[in-house]
């Protein structure tokens, strides 16, 4: 009975460390996984690709490059014992880790393969959950209008896939159409909005939120925008994921646009530096609260240090933002230099089509241009 048992016990061991990784348990989560893989080299049995990349994500999500290493690794396991369907999980997990460690490029090439692999394979589901995650990836990169070209075809694709894939397809659009001044209808921004919040997932709401607080507030719905702010503030289980920490810097700017510095520092409370996107992310917050405070010179320090960590991760955005935001300060403090960051931030809008940005960045300069 004993050696029945013991596959059993490797797969149950791997499913609690899956479990743990997705509450953002990651200690627990390694523990359970190497249970299950000192178990099945004990027993004589194949090695647990499901254990070997719970592991490699939790470690990833705790800051550990080691974690992706677990990935690939665990992704080769799985193609080798003909595991079409833990092999296409792990494909859209290592694009996830990748994405907070070597940023969105790398991420999106991740998800290529994935998508390549599950279209191969037959797994649809899978793959359009991949290719609604490389929307996310697209815009990180810049690659504005090819992302919004891509989501309808994503979204018609994904009607009979549920609302999780259609969230993070439509939540890319609607924050895309925002920051292009584009607008969207604020009956399908409600919508969005009350859909992630009936999915229940941490993840979800925060990708919708903030898409529709970006819109309610270019349509100047403070209100509505404020409340959706303070609303995914208090939700539980948020800050670990990479999702809101990737949008934490928007979140901040929003929140700093309706004055509310205290809001801000709230939506940053607990969310730990451990991956480069995490890091990157606090980093441009804290520039913004300086700003906010009328530290300039704290501020400009900050967003050029930011500009130049999301110039090698690869954000395109929010480097635009964080050179916008040292050249507002410089123009604060009547320091020269301002014009050069102001000038590669308006190029970078206007590639993205970011019309409003790229309008106070041109005013900025005008005014630099009055000075000398």
């Amino acid at each position: 009975r004993a050696g029945r048992l013991g596959p059993e016990l490797v797969t149950a061991y791997a499913e609690l460390a899956g479990n743990r990784a997705v509450d953002s348990d990651y200690s627990e989560a390694i523990a359970a996984a190497e249970r299950a893989i000192q178990l099945a080299a004990d027993l004589g049995l194949p090695e647990s690709a499901r254990a070997v990349g719970y592991r490699g994500i939790a470690r990833a999500s705790l800051g550990e490059a080691q974690g992706l290493t677990d990935m690939r690794r665990a992704l080769g396991l799985a193609v080798e014992q003909g595991l079409g369907r833990d092999a296409a999980v792990l494909y859209n997990n290592l694009a996830l880790a990748t994405w907070q460690h070597e940023g969105p490029a790398v991420a999106l090439e991740r998800c290529g393969e994935g998508i390549d692999f599950c279209e191969r394979r037959g797994i649809a589901e899978f793959a359009l959950g991949i290719g609604a995650m490389s929307l996310t990836f697209s815009a990180a990169c810049g690659r504005s209008a090819h992302a919004l070209a891509d989501v309808e075809s994503a979204a018609e694709q994904a009607e009979a896939a549920g609302d999780l894939v259609l969230i993070e397809a439509h939540s890319v659009q609607l924050d895309l159409l925002a920051k292009r001044g584009e607008g969207a209808p604020a009956a399908a921004a409600e919508q969005l909005g009350a859909t992630a919040r009936e999915s229940g997932e941490p993840q979800m709401m925060a990708m919708a939120f903030a898409a529709t607080a970006q819109l309610m507030l270019s349509e100047g719905h403070n209100e509505r925008a404020k409340a959706l702010l303070e609303e995914l503030e208090r939700t539980g289980g948020a800050r670990d994921d990479p999702y809101y920490a990737a949008l934490l810097p928007e979140l901040v700017r929003c929140t700093l646009m309706l004055g509310d510095a205290g809001l801000a520092s709230r939506l940053i409370a607990g969310v730990e530096p451990r991956t480069p996107l995490q890091q990157h992310a606090l980093g441009a917050c804290r520039a913004a609260l300086a700003e906010a405070a009328g530290d300039h010179v704290t501020a400009a320090a900050g967003y050029a240090e930011t500009a130049a960590r999301w110039r090698q991760f690869g954000g395109v955005p929010e480097l635009a933002y964080a050179l916008l935001g040292q050249g507002r300060c410089l123009v604060a403090l009547g320091t020269p230099g301002a014009d050069a960051p102001l000038r590669e931030a308006r190029e970078l809008f206007t590639a993205m089509g970011y019309v409003p940005a790229a309008s106070e960045t041109d005013a900025l300069l005008q005014r630099v241009v009055a000075r000398t």
